[in-house]
């Protein structure tokens, strides 16, 4: 059986371990972290500041199930850029030293999985180069991986914006410490035959963020309050035998993040 995680982002103005504190008591055991100034950014963060967190988590019973390295103005005023699809070596350099930054803190963290994105397609690249550029910088990260494993999100509108393109790049590079971050509610935003292809990529996914959408619009709705049959993709989760964390993904709910807690749980509890 799947658990039930909660992604930080949503209480990003929010000192990390009051937010913690409020994610293990509305009845989470774990937590995802949305790398960002105000919790941990891992061009920022020393060393204390991160075993702190750890500890914390440890002190409290509370997992730290991924860290989300995909946040979009980390770099810059620019959403998501440079990204590791940028044109300029020099400009992807910055995305991957990034994230092998973010590789440091996890293991710090003592977190199992990393996620990343693919960066937005650009009109000074082919969508076969940028391909090409993606396939290898990820590559080029595995080797610092370690133990952790790096799983790709398909966000809408972006170079790798679904499942049936997130599959074949992970046949592709072909390695265990490389998986799919299953968002249910980004399905729903860019795909047809939703449940079949959340059938299909389930076998990939090492991470799933979970959500509603309503009328297919990229807004992260409180699961129960859109359109998705979440009795369906239960059941589907179930039968696939994924036992790892589903993390709860509510950015748009920073300010009514004491709602998004408490129903979210409440209603796939009753579904799980």
């Amino acid at each position: 059986m799947f658990k039930l995680a909660f992604n930080s982002t949503t209480l990003r103005n929010i000192d990390v371990f009051t937010s913690l504190r409020y994610i293990k008591d509305y009845g989470y055991d774990g937590v995802e972290l949305t790398l960002n100034d105000t919790h941990l950014h891992p061009l920022q963060h020393s060393f204390k500041r991160c075993m702190d967190v750890r500890n914390f988590c440890t002190d409290n019973g509370i997992d730290i199930v991924c860290v989300a390295a995909g946040g979009p103005n980390a770099l810059g005023d620019v959403a998501y850029e440079p990204s590791l699809i940028a044109p300029d070596a020099t400009e992807r350099s910055k995305r991957t030293d990034f994230i092998k930054a973010a590789i440091e803190l996890t293991h710090y963290l003592g977190a199992p999985v990393l996620n990343i994105n693919s960066g937005k397609p650009r009109t000074d690249i082919s969508d076969d180069k940028a391909y090409d550029l993606l396939k290898t910088e990820v590559n080029n990260l595995l080797p610092d991986v370690g133990d952790i494993i790096l799983v790709l999100e398909p966000e809408p509108d972006f170079l790798i914006g679904t499942t049936t393109t997130a599959v074949p790049l992970i046949l592709e590079i072909d390695s265990p410490k490389f998986r799919l971050n299953l968002d249910i509610g980004h399905v729903f935003c860019c795909e047809t035959d939703c449940y079949n292809n959340i059938e299909k990529a389930l076998p990939f996914s090492r991470h799933i963020h979970i959500e509603d959408i309503k009328g297919g619009i990229h807004h992260h709705e409180i699961p129960g309050e859109g359109d998705i049959d979440f009795s369906r993709i239960v059941d589907m989760i179930k039968a696939s035998g994924y036992a790892h964390y589903v993390s709860v993904e509510l950015h748009h709910h920073d300010n009514m993040w004491q709602r998004a807690l408490k129903e979210s749980r409440d209603y796939l509890l009753k579904l799980m």
